[in-house]
């Protein structure tokens, strides 16, 4: 254990490290009647006198000022007077979680470690989770914000801050940065600089975890772009997937090799042979969506993964909402939010940088400069394409018809955790009958036919021009009514792994008023 050296009346931190966690999970409890946060972590998450985080952004470390920029990658939190900051990314693939109790404030980075330590319980039955999480689609400012359970809400916080002190608890919204780009090249450079600074970050000689940064590529425009820029600043490695969800072929290991950069190539139904890792996925948001990423297995340990994630709203020409809200197109990206941590890596969409910025960079899209980069048809996104081709890629090997890779609901469970769900789902009968309900099928021969249906139809849309803007992540993901009930088995199978190892790494009790 690790305490602060602090007077009784000053805010402080009690570390306490938990080996076995998952190695960049924490939890914290709050408590007023002796100002203290104890905080349990897993062993990758730095911690100091006055912060702790699992995070990288562009500025010193030492300095630990990663809430004072909205381009920070991963968590954290920082005592600034008598009061404690707990920071969520800049992005909206990921978030932090809190649970006020009578005596108590509790925070965490994980949803089923916050309900694991907690001790609180949500609502098996309730068969909307997945709407829920999915509603950051219409910004910052309209997601549904809590979560129930036993013990009161959870809250949910993205692109935020929670504030703890004396006088209460607040929730806040990042305030959008002054910052304006006039053209490509400004915007470029502002992308180019910070990558730069957070590559200084990340390999500080006095972090315990030092970061590489790891690319992702496929013949898209989003992850190509920003796959050009970071092989200027020490990307060795870029993520391929074989192919889409329609079996159709990726060509990322051919763009990959026009950067200089090795491709790992990932098959994308491996992970079906692997040890039931689509839990941590579902256990995020429901969906397994960028499941197919464990089959990249250690290599993502100790990695910065950069992603295009929102590159279809921020680079479109024609993106409709240029407000500071972040509306998004999809909810992908979401689900690596408890896998990353047990697999110690952050993610870092840099499609994110300078979002609430989106009206300048809608205009330099559409601007005259950016004509040679705009090409026909319905699928044109200028930035990365010209960001790709000044990198040496070819023009007609990406960005030329819309492709979707994630996991769609027909394919969510290997064999062996299907079985498992289905388990679940008899042994809690009890608990729809209790409220009212009529509990789910557990034969979904069904429903599979009606999702196939569904999916081809969505397929077609996909292969027709300008019609594929009509096709969603989200679509294609939403899940049948078996499939509903997904989220809280997850939960429950995860939430059983923080508190085992809780309870064998501590002697701590937590008091749950």
């Amino acid at each position: 254990m690790q305490t602060t050296n602090k007077s009784y009346s000053e805010l402080c931190f009690e570390y306490r490290c938990i080996n076995d966690w998952p190695p960049l999970a924490w939890f914290s409890a709050c408590t007023k009647k002796d100002n203290k946060i104890t905080v349990w972590h897993g062993n990758g998450v730095e911690i100091n006198q006055k912060w702790f985080c699992e995070a990288v952004w562009p500025g010193d470390f030492l300095e630990g000022n990663f809430d004072e920029t909205d381009l920070i990658a991963g968590t954290g939190s920082r005592i600034r007077g008598n009061s404690a900051i707990f920071v969520s990314p800049g992005n909206t693939v990921d978030r932090i979680l809190s649970l006020e109790t009578e005596e108590k404030f509790f925070v965490s980075n994980s949803l089923a470690c916050l309900l694991a330590i907690s001790g609180t319980k949500i609502d098996p039955t309730y068969p909307e989770y997945y709407e829920d999480f999915t509603t950051i689609l219409e910004g910052i400012s309209e997601y549904k914000k809590t979560l129930k359970t036993s013990l009161g809400d959870v809250h949910i916080t993205m692109f935020g801050f929670v504030i703890w002190n004396e006088l209460g608890i607040s929730y806040v919204v990042r305030k959008a940065v002054d910052r304006a780009f006039s053209d490509f090249n400004q915007y470029e450079q502002f992308l180019q600089s910070n990558l730069s600074r957070l590559v200084e970050n990340m390999s500080d000689p006095t972090r315990k975890r030092k970061y590489q940064l790891l690319s992702t590529v496929s013949s898209g425009y989003d992850s190509t772009a920003i796959a050009a820029l970071s092989s200027k600043f020490g990307s060795k490695d870029a993520l391929c997937i074989d192919k889409d969800r329609f079996g159709n072929s990726e060509n990322g290991d051919q763009i990959a090799a026009y950067l200089k950069l090795n491709p790992i190539k990932i098959e994308r139904n491996a992970w079906r042979q692997l040890n039931g890792e689509e839990l941590f996925f579902l256990a995020a948001d429901g969906t397994a969506e960028a499941v197919p990423i464990v089959s990249a297995g250690d290599i993502l340990t100790n990695k910065v993964l950069l992603t295009g994630y929102h590159g279809d709203k921020l680079w479109s020409k024609d993106t409709k909402d240029l407000s500071e809200n972040i509306v998004r197109g999809d909810s992908s990206g979401l689900s690596l939010t408890e896998y990353r941590l047990w697999k110690a890596f952050i993610h870092c969409p840099i499609t994110f940088w300078g979002v609430q910025q989106i009206r300048f960079i809608n205009k330099i899209s559409n601007s005259e400069e950016m004509k040679p980069w705009d090409i026909p048809g319905g699928y044109s996104r200028p930035i990365p394409r010209r960001i790709a081709e000044s990198a040496g890629i070819p023009r007609n090997t990406f960005g030329i018809t819309k492709k979707a890779s994630a996991v769609d609901s027909t394919e969510f469970l290997s064999a062996n955790t299907l079985q498992n769900y289905r388990t679940w789902l008899i042994n809690h009968r009890s608990e729809w009958f209790k409220r009212g309900r009529i509990p789910p099928i557990v034969n979904q021969h069904y429903e599979q036919v009606i999702e196939k249906i569904y999916y081809f139809i969505q397929y077609v849309l996909l292969k027709m021009p300008y019609f594929w803007r009509f096709v969603s992540n989200n679509s294609l993901d939403r899940p049948s009514h078996f499939r509903k009930y997904v989220f809280a088995w997850a939960i429950d199978q995860v939430k059983d792994r923080y508190r085992f190892h809780f309870e064998q790494g501590t002697d701590d009790t937590i008091n749950h008023k």
